[in-house]
Formats: C-alpha cells, structure tokens, sequence
C-alpha cells in the first residue's frame, strides 16, 4: 500500500515500533519527537496520514494538530492518547482529525484506520483530478467527454464527418446516439443546414411512411392535407432516423431505395420526389441479429452499416461521469440565470458508484433532480433522487436467512473467513503477503486466521485443509 504517514510521538520506543509497523504494510514513514520537528517535516514533504500523540511537552498534540491542518490541508490526522477521555477526543474531532485512538494501541486496528484514511485521500485526489478536467475536458459539439472510449468514438466519427456517408450510430438507451448524431452534423459541410429527427419507435407502419416520406390528402383516413415527410424537410442537411431496428419491414424496402438513388414517393402518391438529405441512423439492437432473425433485411443493414460506430454504455467510461455532471449542472443553471452549483466531494462518489442503466440521460436527470432540491446551494447526496441518494458500493455479501429457524453464528464466520481467503489466494496465485493486501489484513493476521481455520496454501493459488 502506497501512502506518506508521519508519526508524531515523544516516546522513542512508540515512534518506532509505529514506523516499522506501518513500513512493513509498504508506507513510507517519517517521525517526528514533537509537534515543532513534525511542522518542519510537513513543509519540506506533506504526509497522507498524520498520527501525533496528544500529550506532548512543549506542543500538545491538540496545538498541533489545529497548525498541521493550516499547513497541510490535505492530511488525515489520527490523534492517540493515553487518557480516554471522550471530552478530549471530541475537542480533537472539532478541530479536524479525522480518527482517534487510545493507548495501549492495537498495532492490527491502527493499520486499519490508516488504511482507510490512505484509500479515502486516494479517491479524493481522483475526484479532484476529475473536477479539474472538467473544466477543461474535450468537446465535440455538446459530446463532453474525458475517457479514452470516447476519445476514440469522436476521433472515428471527426474522420467521416465531412465525408456525407450514412453512419450508424449503436448504442444502448439514453447513451447519447443523437447528441453524437449532432456533432457530425455540426462537423459536416451542411452544418448550416437543417439537422431532422425522426424516431421510429412504437410507430406503426403507416405512420413510419408517412413520416419518413410524407402523404397528399385522403392517403389514409384523417390525412386531410399535404404533409412533408422528413426526407423532404431534411433536403440540402441532415435526417438522422432514430430507433431505426424499429421500422417494419414493409418500409424498409423504401428506405433501401433512397438510399441507393435518392428517390421516394409520398404515400398516397405516383410521383418521384428526390432529395440530397445525408442519413444518420442509430440503434438500440444488434442488426446482424434482427437480420438473422428475419426481422431486418440484410441489404439494408449493409447500407446503412458501411460505417458504424459503437457508443459505450456510461457505466464503462466512469472517467465521463463528472465532466457530464458538471456540464449538466453549469448548463441548467446558465439557462434559468443562476450561480453555478457545486457538488460536494460525496456526491460526486455516489454518481462514480452507481451503474447507471439509463445511461447519460439518466445522469442528466439525475443532476437536474439535485439542482432543484438544492435550493441554490451545493449540491449534496440528499438532492440526488432517491436511488442515488442512500446508494452505496454494492454489497459484496448477501445472506439468505429468511427460511431459517435459527443460525449456527461462528460456523458461519468461520466458511465466510475461508471463502474470503481461498478467493484471495486464488486471485494472488497463492502469495500470501498480497493476498493480506487484497484482504486489509497483515500478513501475520492472515497467517493467524489460515491457521485457525485448519487451511493450508497451495501451489497456484488454492487452499487445502490440515
């Protein structure tokens, strides 16, 4: 485990049995014999975790504390004392540390505590990275992104941009098909010129033609007057047909034929209209598999599929979710002429932590939900909607109890204890010092428990029993 810790502690002997404890756990350690040797060490190399005895001559530890905390903003502090006074330990907590513990020390619990302040600082130091780039993160048109799946997307979609090639566009609900759609409009040669939407969804397919081709009065019952399709509107620019697996075969065959010659007919009519409309077209499906299915024909797939780009799901470019959240909240408020809202830092984890099925429409409702409950303030987990608001890292165990009479306690720890260790075993091929690491345990403490529990390592990575 990497990590800076400082140790502050006018006993010698507890100095150093803390440094050598915690540089066997792979921390980098530097002490200090009191509070004035400890500022110094602060100025020339800040620390992850600062823990300092509260009772010291010269400096208590209470002093020092409130002047590390000035100095080093960023440093966890873990205060210890020998007197366990709850008075003390909350005078220290109002003044920022972030832990407390007593004498006599528990080398195992002190490790945890340090552990999980390293990990948080960790994850800070990302989300400030994140919040950073955000600012000034990559931008193609209303795409906002930061991830390196994006970065390839848009590199492939600027390369055909200008090209006026059909593009399909896949990707699941709400991922963004035509905010990209969009941007090769804005980077083509008829970015000047209309950009059309048609959404195939659920439409009938009467509806479908008429949409996509328009009909003349008395076509079909209730067309009272000439209406223009979308190919027609969209001439000199862009028509990009959205939910395109949607449409029926019956009109497929339609489509097929504009896109080859450029020709159609309005329903309800015999004449030839012709139109230079570039075609966009995005799905939710997979079309080699509706081909295969007989629901898609295969010329039209291979029509519109010349060129296609895949639009990963959020949940696998997390590195997306603040430059998105940020944009949506600093959009959201420049529209109704408020300050810009900020989140706070365990927002911001709770958006990382969540997987996001709806994609970056989700988010966007999401920070939108925030906005609105925040009352102009920053923005705090309890804004978020209730999914994200109590949410969490998923649990990684589940226990099925409601069947059962009663519940054998140790028995169960004990299998608990062993399936932890066997998977980190077999996840370290059998190294037990980086099995302790996947396990916040030393390395002692694991050998104690593979011990207790009779199991035995072996080669490659799995576990026997004496």
């Amino acid at each position: 485990m990497s990590g800076r810790i400082l140790v502050v502690d006018d006993e010698k002997l507890t100095r150093t049995t803390l440094a050598v404890a915690l540089q066997d756990e792979g921390y980098e350690v530097a002490t200090a014999a009191n509070g004035y040797e400890a500022l110094e060490e602060l100025e020339r190399s800040p620390a992850d975790v600062i823990i300092t005895d509260l009772r010291m001559p010269s400096m208590d530890g209470l002093a020092f504390q409130e002047e590390a905390r000035r100095r080093s903003p960023d440093s966890a502090v873990i205060v210890v004392t020998a007197y366990a006074s709850v008075d003390t330990a909350i005078q220290a907590m109002r003044l920022g540390a972030d832990d407390y513990l007593t004498k006599p020390l528990r080398s195992e619990e002190l490790l945890l505590r340090v552990r999980r302040l390293v990990e948080e600082r960790e994850r800070r130091r990302e989300l400030r990275g994140l919040r950073r780039d955000a600012g000034a993160c990559a931008g193609l048109g209303d795409v906002v992104y930061r991830s390196a799946a994006m970065k390839a997307v848009l590199d492939r979609i600027a390369a055909v941009a200008d090209a006026d090639v059909t593009v399909l566009i896949e990707g699941e609900t709400g991922v963004g098909k035509e905010v990209l759609a969009r941007a090769i409009h804005a980077r083509s040669g008829r970015m000047r010129s209309r950009f059309v939407v048609v959404n195939c969804a659920g439409l009938s397919p009467a509806l479908v033609e008429s949409e996509l081709f328009g009909h003349l009065p008395g076509a079909f019952t209730g067309a009272v007057r000439r209406r223009a399709g979308r190919f027609e509107t969209a001439a000199g620019g862009t028509l990009f047909i959205d939910e395109v697996d949607d449409i029926p075969l019956a009109i497929q065959g339609k489509l097929l034929r504009f896109l080859q010659d450029r020709t159609f007919e309005p329903v309800g009519s015999d004449q030839v209209q012709t139109s230079d409309a570039r075609v966009l077209c995005a799905t939710k499906r997979s079309l080699p598999e509706l081909v295969r299915a007989g629901r898609f024909r295969e010329d039209l797939y291979y029509r519109i599929g010349a060129v296609g780009v895949v639009l990963p799901p959020l949940r696998d470019r997390p590195d997306d979710i603040v430059p998105l959240a940020e944009h949506f909240a600093a959009e959201w408020c420049e529209a109704r002429g408020r300050p810009r809202a900020e989140f706070v830092d365990v927002t911001l984890e709770r958006l990382l932590q969540h997987d996001w099925p709806g994609n970056v429409r989700e988010l966007r409702h999401a920070v939108e939900h925030a906005l609105a409950f925040s009352a102009g303030g920053a923005l705090r987990p309890e804004h978020l909607p209730a999914g994200l608001a109590a949410a969490g890292p998923r649990p990684m165990l589940e226990l099925h109890l409601d069947a059962e009479a009663s519940v054998p306690f140790q028995e169960l720890v004990a299998e608990c204890e062993r399936r932890l260790i066997r998977w980190a075993l077999s996840r370290t091929a059998g190294n037990q010092l980086r099995a302790a690491e996947l396990l916040h345990l030393s390395r002692t403490t694991l050998r104690n428990k593979m011990a207790a529990l009779g199991l035995i390592a072996e080669r490659g990575g799995g576990t026997g029993e004496e």
